[in-house]
Formats: structure tokens, C-alpha cells, sequence
């Protein structure tokens, strides 16, 4: 299987990666190619495959599983299950990366064994596009079709990438679009299961993000809109620049910590903040983005919190940061208890004693050998919670529900109580 990266403005064979056709538990091979590995050896930025695979000349095996960085490449959810229904199941996870990541998040992709070039669509409206219509939706079932972001993207929400030309028609993304996009976004719909809230909850992402740029949280510049039902997300991946598109590199903290396994147990604010802490170019800066992250999360029950749902940025300079805040709602209200998946050490549902988080950090950090203060983690801490008393407000003026500011406001007055060392 051949892995390509996309690398000034071009996409160039990188690696080949071997093993059996089968699941993820099995071992496999990868090999970077050689002149591209004489280029760009011993790289660990946006021009490698992973921050934990810099390039280097000799085979590099995986016995028991398969490196973590595929696993953001492997469809899941709604795109996975839309896969299978097209081949009559029966496929394996090789398959699926045969078949679904060929126009991905980031900068990497696999070439598909066989990709029908189709004819570009034509345009459609905003209005057409967030209606799904049923030429759209006959359009986006087409094997190998154009809607391959409906594939490549990851989750259970019903997902379509999308670009928009010069003139403000839109139409769907293949991967192929670069000579002629302007911007590039992504369409979300409900997800049913999310029962009677799924559209409120949808809605409230953008509401959500209003807020977050509010309080110096990142954000990408132009905020998600939602529209006749749909959230339309504009992509931090790509990057116009003198008429031509940059594509940066993703990589989500699960394939920066290692994580293959992610159903087996909840993963540690600690983990996390050490990988990053290894890798990430401004660590100091990214330490606060991430603490005030995870805090608002708290605020507004954003319990949505898995190891996909944060990125690290690859950008072409090389720096690699925290990507802008995404996947960020009220997934209190989801019909499918939701739960909170990365805890601080010594965290328990719905109480933090925070000395003993900062005192177990210390602990964790000095095992791994990390330079990592506590006490910048405290700083950000109450920093954050000077912040708290004024969230309500804020919530209301960003156009989040009075439902939804009522249902947290004893949740937001208890977090500040607790931060502040108050029972």
C-alpha cells in the first residue's frame, strides 16, 4: 500500500506500507522511500507520517498492531458504516483504508489500489448542499465518487467535505479540486442518535466556538455557520496562499501518544501532556491553550472529549501547535451518555480536588523525566477561573440557549468554587 504526503504543492510518494490484509492487531511494515527519506531524514514535523516515526532509511516494524497515525486514516463511524454498505460488508480494516482515505484530514493519503476520475459535478448552492437534496445524495453514493470526504472524515455525524470557487458555488470535494477552490469546509448534519437535542446540540457548536474565541481560546479564523439544519466548518488543514492550496498536517492526540487501543480505558491529562510536551515547538504557549481547553469543556458539558476530537497541527514552517478547538458542544444533552474519556489523574465524576491533581501531576512528570512546571499548570488553572463568574453572560450574548446557560450554571459556579480551593 503506498502512502503520499503532500509537500510543496505536490504530493509525493513517501512511504509503502506492507502487512496482512486483515485488522489493525496485525503486524505491518512501513518503509519510507528512499530519495524522499535522503531529503527530509530523521524529520518529525508535517513531513513525516507521524511525530512518533521521523523519517529514517531503514524498515521500521510494528509486531503486534498497526502505528497509531494510520488509525486517523481508517474511516470510522458514519463514513466506515457507508463503506460497508456499498461492498456488502465483509471488509477489512486494510480494505477500508484501501477504499476510504484517499482525501483525508491532513496531509497524508493512500493511494486507492483503483480511483474512477469522475467529471466534476455541478455547483450547487449553500442552501442545496445543506438540504441534501436528492441529487446530492445520489452523487455521494457513488463509489469512488467526489464526496470522499463523506468517507475520509471521522465520527458518527453524517459528514461531506466541500469547496467553494472564486464565484460562491460550492460543490463536493475529491481531493481533486485545487485548481479551482477558493475555500475549503466541512458539512456536518445531526446524528440521529443523539436523540431529541441532536439538532440543538449540532447548533450549539457554532455557538460554542463564539464563545471559545471569546475567551482567547483558538479558533479558526472564519467561525462554523449553521445553516438550514447543517453546520458548515471551515477547514484549518488547508490554507489558500498565492492562489494555491497548502495542505498541513493532523495528527489527533491519539496517534501522538501512541494510543491504538482507545476503548480500553480512560487516557490521562498527564499522558498527553507529556507526549505534547516532546513534540510541540511552543510548549509553554500550547500548555495554556490546553489547560483552558479542558476547563471549558468542563464549563459548558462538553464531555465529548476522546483523543480525536484535539489535533496537533502541522503547519509548513515546521512549528507544530494545538490545531484550532474543534467538536466542541453540549454533549450533555446526548441521548447516549456521553462520558468524559481523558481525566486528570485522581479526577472523579463530577468532583476535582485540584491540589491533588497538580500534586499527582508533579509526580507523573518527574517519572517521565518532563520539564514541566506544576505551577504553570496552577497559573493557567486560575487564571481560567477568573473567567468562570462572567462565562453565563457570555454564553447568552454568543447565542447559546437560555436552556442550555441554565442547565450549566450550577456546574460553572461549582468548577469556579473548586478551582478557588472552596467545598
Amino acid at each position: 500500500m503506498r502512502i503520499e504526503l503532500h509537500i510543496d504543492g505536490q504530493w509525493r510518494l513517501c512511504a509503502e506500507l506492507a502487512g496482512q490484509s486483515g485488522n489493525r492487531e496485525l503486524s505491518a511494515r512501513i518503509t519510507y522511500e528512499v530519495d524522499y527519506a535522503l531529503e527530509h531524514l530523521y524529520a518529525r514535523d508535517y513531513r513525516a507520517l507521524s511525530t512518533r516515526i521521523p523519517i529514517d532509511l531503514g524498515p521500521l516494524e510494528f509486531f503486534s498492531q498497526w502505528p497509531a497515525f494510520l488509525l486517523d486514516l481508517l474511516p470510522q463511524g458514519a463514513a466506515r458504516r457507508r463503506l460497508e454498505r456499498e461492498a456488502a460488508g465483509g471488509l477489512s480494516e486494510w480494505d477500508l483504508l484501501q477504499r476510504g482515505a484517499f482525501n483525508p484530514v491532513g496531509n497524508l493519503r493512500i493511494v486507492p489500489a483503483r480511483k474512477t476520475p469522475h467529471a466534476r459535478h455541478r455547483p450547487f448552492t449553500l442552501d442545496e448542499l445543506t438540504a441534501r437534496g436528492d441529487e446530492m445524495l445520489d452523487y455521494a453514493s457513488l463509489p469512488d465518487a467526489a464526496v470522499a470526504g463523506a468517507t475520509d472524515t471521522q465520527g458518527e455525524a453524517p459528514k461531506f467535505w466541500v469547496v467553494r470557487d472564486a464565484e460562491d458555488r460550492w460543490y463536493p470535494d475529491d481531493g481533486l479540486c485545487d485548481g479551482f477552490a477558493a475555500s475549503h469546509a466541512l458539512l456536518k448534519f445531526p446524528v440521529p442518535e443523539a436523540g431529541q437535542h441532536a439538532e440543538l446540540i449540532l447548533r450549539h457548536e457554532a455557538a460554542y466556538q463564539r464563545v471559545a474565541q471569546r475567551l482567547g481560546l483558538r479558533t479558526t479564523v472564519e467561525l462554523p455557520q449553521f445553516v438550514n439544519g447543517a453546520l458548515l466548518l471551515p477547514r484549518f488543514d488547508r490554507r489558500m496562499r498565492d492562489g494555491k492550496v497548502e495542505r498541513l498536517g493532523v495528527e489527533s492526540l491519539y496517534s501522538v501518544a501512541g494510543i491504538t487501543q482507545s476503548a480500553q480505558g480512560a487516557l490521562r491529562h498527564d499522558q498527553i501532556l507529556v507526549d505534547l510536551w516532546r513534540v510541540l515547538t511552543d510548549f509553554d504557549t500550547e500548555l495554556r491553550e490546553y489547560i483552558w481547553r479542558d476547563l471549558f469543556n468542563l464549563a459548558v458539558g462538553n464531555r465529548d472529549n476522546h483523543g480525536r476530537n484535539m489535533a496537533v497541527l502541522k503547519d509548513v514552517d515546521g512549528t507544530l501547535r494545538l490545531a484550532p478547538i474543534f467538536d466542541v458542544g453540549p454533549a450533555f444533552l446526548d441521548a447516549r451518555a456521553i462520558a468524559r474519556v481523558i481525566r486528570w489523574d485522581g479526577e472523579n465524576p463530577g468532583e476535582h480536588d485540584w491540589p491533588a491533581v497538580l500534586d499527582r501531576l508533579a509526580i507523573r512528570f518527574e517519572e517521565a523525566a518532563a520539564d514541566i512546571d506544576p505551577r504553570r499548570v496552577k497559573h493557567h488553572m486560575v487564571d481560567f477561573a477568573q473567567r468562570l463568574p462572567g462565562l453565563p453572560d457570555l454564553m447568552r450574548e454568543c447565542g447559546v440557549d437560555a436552556m442550555v446557560i441554565e442547565r450549566r450554571q450550577a456546574d460553572i459556579q461549582r468548577l469556579a468554587r473548586s478551582l478557588a480551593g472552596e467545598k
